[in-house]
């Protein structure tokens, strides 16, 4: 109980970023620079996976390329979605 009244006062006086890495790391046992670091890591692969579905998407990347980083499974939901959004811009232009 005293350790769950002192947590909340942790987590309440903090700023959120400090008070996310302070509750990370008590929770898990990890140092808070092993956590910054992989936190890092994990944020530029999201932004990378992105950035490289949006250049596949706007056609300055090819398909392998795109298959590579992001997995086939990925890639055949962005041609079926781009697929999908055209065939609804022509039936909307023959209205």
């Amino acid at each position: 109980m005293n350790r769950q009244m002192s947590l909340e006062s942790t987590l309440k006086s903090k700023a959120p970023i400090t008070r996310e890495l302070s509750f990370i790391a008590e929770q898990t046992g990890e140092d808070e620079l092993f956590l910054l670091s992989r936190a890092l890591h994990l944020g530029l692969d999201l932004l990378y996976r992105q950035a490289v579905e949006q250049a596949y998407i706007d056609g300055k990347l090819g398909r392998p390329d795109a298959v590579e980083t992001l997995g086939a499974e990925c890639v055949d939901a962005i041609d079926y979605a781009k697929k999908a959004l055209t065939q609804d811009v022509v039936r909307g232009l023959n209205l």
